[in-house]
């Protein structure tokens, strides 16, 4: 029998890592995502460079890229930022990038449109470079020094001075800019699914993903395949608990929200978006671990989000992972 690439044991010291530098950058998670959020103007787009700048810093540590430069490591912020701000250029520039381009969906309810308007002027609608629109968002809403700034561009404090007046000159001549709907499944699907979850009838959330069907779990984990033991273990454990599901329209996309508690103390707990292939359910992703999506989209229609949603007493992220052993089985510590 062939020896297994990485051995459990191995897994489990990956595994204990990644939660130990999840809980030392904690503090720096809320602002990059902020940052983001400023660079892209989209609630998905934010959170998915988040996460991948979280894996990021955990790679470069790990192969040792700031052994030598000590400072960084003991400012997390001002390394992640860094990180950050080089994912999204190498991003832009990858991909084509022209924001101009953008359309907005054209078949969101009334009361979501004020969300869609907001995100897209917050892009810095301009013809601003990404590193003049970095510059500018680093500089004048997150405060770090031209000096801070020129190290995260790899560049001069001159160089800095003149993007920050180039990109700000720019903000003076924004025009209306819409985006591109991300691909969303029908409301009959979201429903049904939602139907199922609500029985916590296995065999008919079961009958709505395909073989193929990935669950991502932002910052935990994936599964995949028809037969995948999240929802199973779930059930299990929310037995005798209050709680629902439900198909909410957010930026004209239908969501899955999650809910804990009786009636009159409901909190969002989870928010799941899927996308649909064939009439079938064809990838989950679930936000449960990522916060500040959950907290900006309770604000944003008048709810309550779980403030402490892994337990108590905790750090957030060391508070994700008690949840996680038992809410996710592949996840062990």
């Amino acid at each position: 029998m062939a020896q297994p690439l990485i051995s459990d044991q191995t897994a489990k010291l990956l595994r204990e890592a990644w939660y130990k530098y999840l809980d030392t950058v904690e503090s720096a998670r809320a602002p990059l995502y902020r940052y983001y959020r400023r660079l892209t103007g989209h609630i998905w787009d934010a959170e998915d460079l988040l996460q991948d700048t979280l894996l990021r810093g955990f790679g470069a540590i790990g192969r040792g890229e700031v052994i030598s430069e000590s400072a960084q490591v003991r400012d997390p912020r001002s390394y992640l930022f860094r990180i950050a701000t080089n994912l999204w250029i190498d991003q832009v520039r990858r991909r084509g990038f022209d924001p101009r381009e953008w359309d907005l969906p054209r078949t969101a309810p009334q009361a979501d449109r004020s969300i869609e308007t907001r995100e897209a002027a917050s892009v810095l609608m301009s013809v601003t470079s990404p590193q003049e629109r970095a510059a500018v968002v680093l500089r004048d809403v997150f405060e770090f020094t031209l000096e801070e700034i020129a190290a995260m561009l790899s560049t001069t404090v001159g160089a800095i001075k003149s993007a920050l007046h180039r990109g700000r000159a720019n903000l003076e001549k924004k025009t209306e800019m819409t985006r591109t709907a991300y691909r969303v499944p029908s409301r009959e699907l979201v429903d049904r699914f939602v139907a199922a979850l609500n029985a916590r009838d296995i065999e008919g959330v079961t009958k709505l993903l395909l073989d193929t069907t990935i669950l991502e779990v932002y910052g935990i984990g994936s599964e995949r395949g028809k037969n995948m033991t999240h929802y199973r273990v779930t059930f299990e454990n929310a037995k005798g608990l209050p709680g629902r599901a439900e198909a909410k329209c957010f930026g004209g996309e239908w969501l899955i929200l999650v809910w804990a508690g009786p009636p009159s103390k409901e909190v969002l707990i989870n928010v799941e978006r899927v996308e649909e292939e064939q009439g079938q359910i064809a990838q989950i992703r679930s936000y449960y671990f990522c916060p500040e999506v959950i907290i900006e989209i309770a604000a944003e229609i008048g709810a309550k989000a779980w403030s402490s949603p892994h337990g108590q007493n905790q750090p957030p992220e060391t508070q994700a992972r008690i949840a996680a052993s038992a809410l996710l089985p592949w996840v062990t510590r």
